[in-house]
């Protein structure tokens, strides 16, 4: 599929922002008139594990609080992996691509893996036309950076290489404020405007 605008990946750790970011970047693209539209890997795992999270758990993968989520986490990551190696990572990506619109901008909340040769980094930026934002969370403690660390091995493991393969890394401290993530995410932002309105 031929794209009309570069479709943009996020990536980082849980916690880490992805989401805000894309809210973020949504207020900036709505103001330049571009049209968007967020997706999510993890939509599709979600929907394949619910029934059995509702079954055995009583939680509702797909609308969950983030204390619900942490504790489902290991079954999530591991059906997920499970369709990852027996695919070379591609499972969850052609599921996603049906979803893209090619007058959009995709934003997708969720790139996490580099690991296999078309896995999720190869497909967003080689197969889709994307870039890849990775965005890191820190408190700030006494003149201190102290970031959000990985929720498990496979993302600590996984986050460092993807951050490596980034177009931009966006290192923002945590904020209640809307217009502080804003203003926080000024170069980020820049950084976009030459790609899209340049």
């Amino acid at each position: 599929m031929d794209f009309n605008y570069k479709n943009i990946g996020i990536s980082g750790v849980a916690g880490s922002g992805k989401n805000t970011l894309a809210e973020v970047l949504g207020l900036f693209f709505s103001r330049l008139q571009l049209p968007i539209k967020e997706l999510s890997i993890a939509r599709n795992l979600k929907e394949e594990i619910s029934p059995a999270c509702k079954s055995l758990y009583s939680i509702d993968s797909l609308n969950c609080s983030r204390e619900e989520k942490n504790l489902i986490r290991p079954m999530l990551v591991a059906h997920g992996e499970i369709k990852r190696k027996m695919t070379e990572g591609t499972h969850w990506t052609s599921l996603l691509e049906k979803d893209l619109e090619k007058d959009k901008i995709n934003i997708i909340t969720d790139i996490r893996y580099a690991e296999y040769p078309e896995d999720e980094y190869f497909w967003l930026t080689k197969k889709v036309n994307g870039v890849l934002i990775h965005v890191s969370r820190y408190d700030e403690i006494d003149g201190e950076r102290h970031f959000i660390k990985p929720a498990n091995p496979s993302e600590e493991k996984n986050d460092q290489r993807v951050k490596k393969l980034s177009d931009f890394s966006l290192n923002w401290r945590t904020e209640k404020n809307y217009g502080d993530m804003i203003f926080n995410s000024r170069k980020l932002l820049r950084w976009l405007k030459k790609i899209y309105v340049e």
